[in-house]
């Protein structure tokens, strides 16, 4: 996911903010401490390949 994060140019806080995760979460998931369950895996995985899908959704649920 940092790869993902990084490929995009956001920080930790941005990268969160934007796909809805807690900044903590994505530390932690970026550092091995915890790992993503398999609902946020398959989110990521949207995301790295779909991603103007996933921001028109996100733009759509935001201005409902």
């Amino acid at each position: 996911m940092k790869e993902i994060r990084e490929r995009l140019r956001l920080t930790q806080p941005a990268f969160a903010e934007r796909f809805g995760f807690p900044t903590a979460s994505l530390r932690d998931w970026e550092q091995g401490r915890r790992k993503s369950d398999a609902a946020t895996t398959a989110y990521l995985a949207v995301i790295e390949h779909e991603l103007e899908a996933v921001m028109q959704a996100l733009e759509k649920s935001r201005a409902a």
